[in-house]
């Protein structure tokens, strides 16, 4: 794993973190409280804080706009860097290949035009081709999506249902009657969730060393359930639960739009069908969420916490080693001045009367022998 790689993987994983569906929804519960005093005020003349809703929502489009400028800041960032929006390599541009003027053909060849479809016969949609792709289904219908799935949260629980279910069918008129953006929006809603229902599973927050263990209990299943599925698509969501950065691919490999949100839905009802749990709320999904993320700050600011006390005392041990050092190198300097003394005394001092020793011994080193009376 490069710098650059696990760079892409926590600016992805920042980007994932944004609240911009949390914020739509607060636009939309502002959006009906502003009606209802609206109404209320036709017969008060009492203001009854419009004017601070008002404020309110102004704020809060505010921030929409900033957030979504921030996302697409990062993911210019990520291609600035040279990875794709989902932290991947960036495809390079294949380089323009010149023919030779004399190689060019005289004349192009006439063009079979294809035979115009029938005006009763509506294009099937990109969406539900897709998911009829994904599912195995063959060729896609052209009937008009639900209008009454207008919420990612109830399609992410519909697919769960079917998953549940193990009805393949089923999953793939689920997901193919809804809009385009509704099932797009299940890639963001889905991976809060996905990262705490992984680690339920585990028992601790998804690690790297994780992701073999969730690539084996996992793959098996949604395979099941999407046979037409790209291998890296999952790998790919499989490390960002586990906050990795994401498989490398080749130039050519693009993952289709719908492939990521499909698949979030699919692996989302099979973690809650392996732990035997319901789907929960919107808002308890939002609650969860968000202390999941107050959970990985805390996490985050523990770990520097950490880090910065073991930078100090290492700092400290080196100080105190560095001190032990310059000790020793003065006890060292003392002792060899000490020494250096004793040999400057033994060589200036004169030599002590008495009477000569054996041959060879210098007079002064010869022993005095005392009489009795002293």
């Amino acid at each position: 794993m490069s710098i650059v790689e696990d760079l892409g993987a926590q600016v992805r994983a920042a980007v994932d973190d944004l609240p911009l569906g949390q914020l739509a929804q607060a636009l939309e519960r502002f959006g009906l409280a502003a009606e209802r005093l609206r109404w209320v005020r036709q017969e008060s003349a009492d203001p009854m804080g419009v004017p601070e809703l008002s404020s309110a929502i102004e704020h809060a489009e505010t921030a929409g706009y900033a957030l979504r400028v921030a996302q697409e800041q990062l993911t210019a960032y990520l291609a600035a860097i040279g990875l794709a929006p989902d932290g991947a390599p960036a495809p390079r541009p294949a380089p323009e290949q010149r023919r030779p003027r004399h190689d060019a053909p005289d004349a192009a060849p006439p063009v079979a035009l294809p035979p115009e479809p029938a005006a009763d016969a509506p294009a099937p949609r990109w969406w539900a081709a897709r998911v009829a792709e994904l599912t195995g289904g063959g060729t896609a219908s052209a009937d008009r999506p639900d209008g009454t799935v207008a919420d990612p949260g109830e399609l992410l629980r519909r697919v769960v249902g079917a998953v549940r279910s193990g009805d393949r069918d089923r999953l793939r008129a689920e997901l193919g009657r809804a809009h385009a953006d509704v099932g797009l929006g299940v890639a963001a809603v889905a991976p809060p969730l996905l990262r705490e229902l992984a680690g339920e599973l585990l028992g601790h927050p998804p690690r790297a060393e994780d992701l073999p263990r969730l690539r084996r209990e996992l793959d098996g299943r949604v395979r099941d359930l999407l046979p037409g599925l790209p291998a890296p698509v999952l790998d790919t969501l499989l490390t960002r639960v586990c906050r990795m950065p994401p498989p490398r691919r080749g130039d050519g490999e693009r993952p289709h739009a719908a492939d990521p949100a499909v698949t979030a839905g699919v692996l989302a009802g099979v973690l809650l069908d392996r732990l035997g749990r319901e789907l929960p709320p919107t808002d308890e999904r939002e609650r969860r969420a968000e202390d999941a993320r107050a959970r990985d700050v805390a996490d985050d600011d523990r770990r520097r916490a950490a880090a910065d006390r073991a930078r100090a005392a290492d700092a400290e041990w080196e100080r105190r080693a560095e001190a032990a050092r310059e000790q020793a190198a003065a006890a060292r300097a003392r002792v060899a001045a000490a020494q250096q003394r004793a040999a400057d005394v033994r060589r200036t001092a004169p030599p002590a009367a008495g009477r000569p020793g054996p041959a060879g011994t210098p007079a002064w080193r010869t022993p005095i022998r005392r009489d009795v009376d002293g």
